[in-house]
């Protein structure tokens, strides 16, 4: 029987991923792990900042009517799905990296874009530069949740779990621990070597994207499950 893919990130995430993943063929169990919602917040000055830092297309789906202010700023965004949304959004997208902040702020010309503003979630990653001066402001806050009905009555059966987060991961994990559910038998596809690392051992596998990206995680859950 071919497993299905259960997929648990948050809902507007989970549907676009659910809707590529049915393009080919797959059985697809969508119960997301967390709910994003947005929080209050008040940016400092624009004038201040060189660019705008975007991690995740939650700053611009949750950021709200205060973006405004933040347009005029050229955007780095991390992924390509955030510099979608930021340029949906009217922003100019200047630089997009293909794998993570670090790696992106790592690549950026020493005298360009000393001065960052990184609209972030409340839980994100501690980003050291020696070169530009990072600011940090959430926008939304993710919450994490129990897991539910639909994706352990999934996880009954082989399952192939797609995990798009270090955080979803640690999350899953002690979720699957708490209701002493075997490990043994389910596939992880982790979306970074990070998320794989957290995802840790006792899976039937954990396999990483060459590129953190929705395609070449559903391109890896394509072929496992053709296999199996």
């Amino acid at each position: 029987m071919t497993p299905k893919l259960l997929i648990l990130r948050p809902l507007d995430g989970a549907l676009r991923t659910e809707r590529r993943a049915k393009d080919l063929g797959l059985p697809v169990v969508v119960d997301p792990l967390f709910t994003v919602e947005s929080v209050a917040w008040s940016g400092p000055a624009v004038r201040d900042f060189d660019a705008l830092l975007l991690t995740s297309a939650n700053a611009i789906r949750f950021g709200g009517a205060r973006l405004d202010a933040y347009r005029s700023l050229p955007v780095l965004a991390v992924g390509k799905k955030t510099a979608a949304a930021a340029e949906n959004a009217g922003f100019r997208v200047e630089r997009t990296g293909k794998t993570c902040a670090r790696n992106l702020l790592q690549e950026l010309e020493d005298t360009l874009y000393r001065n960052i503003l990184w609209l972030a979630g409340d839980q994100h990653t501690d980003l050291c530069s020696v070169v530009q001066q990072l600011e940090i402001v959430p926008v939304y806050r993710s919450n994490a949740i129990p897991l539910g009905e639909r994706a352990k009555n999934c996880l009954d059966e082989d399952a192939v779990v797609l995990l798009h987060s270090a955080r979803a991961a640690r999350h899953f994990v002690a979720e699957m621990d708490r209701l002493r559910l075997p490990k043994g038998r389910h596939h992880v596809l982790a979306f970074s070597t990070k998320v794989a690392e957290a995802a840790g051992t006792g899976w039937k596998s954990v396999q990483t994207t060459d590129h953190p990206d929705d395609d070449a995680l559903l391109s890896l859950a394509s072929a496992l499950c053709q296999s199996t």
